[in-house]
């Protein structure tokens, strides 16, 4: 499962972007490492962008991990949890409202899972999409600098239009550390865009109102979260 990554994730100074790639399995390791940031008390905020948040696995985690520290309930009422389901509500979560809201959380860690999966659909324009994408890594940047670790946690799998390809590599090109699950090695950033996709690059130093407890819909109604211990079921612009 590749724990040594999640290893260097928790010991990573306050500000590093992550970014790990590769098959589905690259979600259950970012919930492990949010798993572990939790148990020493730490909120943390999850964009979905792929709907790959399991509770109910992180619920399992807590009680065979947190050793009598914290209980299920007490872990899930430290993550805020926002869906997005298109490509425009990723970027006005990203880009709009999270830098705000991990501030007034006081949530030092971000994942973001399936940061492009809505950037492919060809229902969006070209330009939109770079324009978002655009937006989006600039906000990361902003967590950066604000001290904010953030993991982004993509897959390599899926049919992907021709003229999109390039946006994986764009992204993950804008992190810090970056893993490639299907080829684990290390990699000094600086050998472009094949040497940052492959095996571990390491890049030198550069560079909604979101209510707690329950979130907003595109038609602007409250909903509940996927449990009541889920403090932040933040839906799309707004989960």
């Amino acid at each position: 499962m590749h724990l040594s990554i999640v290893e260097q994730f928790r010991a990573a100074p306050p500000g590093t972007l992550y970014g790990v790639h590769g098959d589905s399995s690259v979600f259950r390791l970012a919930l492990i490492a949010a798993g572990y940031t939790l148990v020493q008390g730490v909120p943390v905020t999850l964009v979905d962008g792929s709907n790959r948040f399991d509770l109910y696995g992180l619920a399992e985690f807590a009680r065979r991990t947190a050793g009598g520290r914290c209980t299920p309930d007490e872990l899930l009422r430290n993550i805020f949890v926002s869906r997005a389901f298109t490509c425009y509500q990723m970027e006005a979560v990203i880009a709009e409202r999270l830098r705000a809201f991990v501030r007034d959380r006081k949530s030092p860690v971000v994942l973001i899972f399936g940061l492009l999966d809505t950037f492919y659909d060809e229902q969006a324009p070209l330009r939109d999409v770079r324009l978002g994408v655009q937006r989006m890594m600039q906000a990361l940047q902003g967590l950066k600098r604000d001290g904010v670790s953030v993991l982004v946690a993509s897959t390599d799998v899926g049919p992907v239009p021709p003229a999109r390809r390039g946006l994986l590599p764009g992204v993950m090109g804008g992190m810090d550390k970056v893993f490639d699950m299907k080829r684990i090695g290390h990699r000094e950033h600086g050998t472009g865009p094949s040497g940052m996709m492959a095996g571990h690059r390491e890049k030198g130093k550069r560079h909604s109102s979101m209510k707690e407890g329950q979130g907003e819909n595109d038609s602007g109604h409250h909903s509940r979260g996927m449990a009541d211990g889920v403090q932040g079921e933040l839906q799309s612009l707004v989960a």
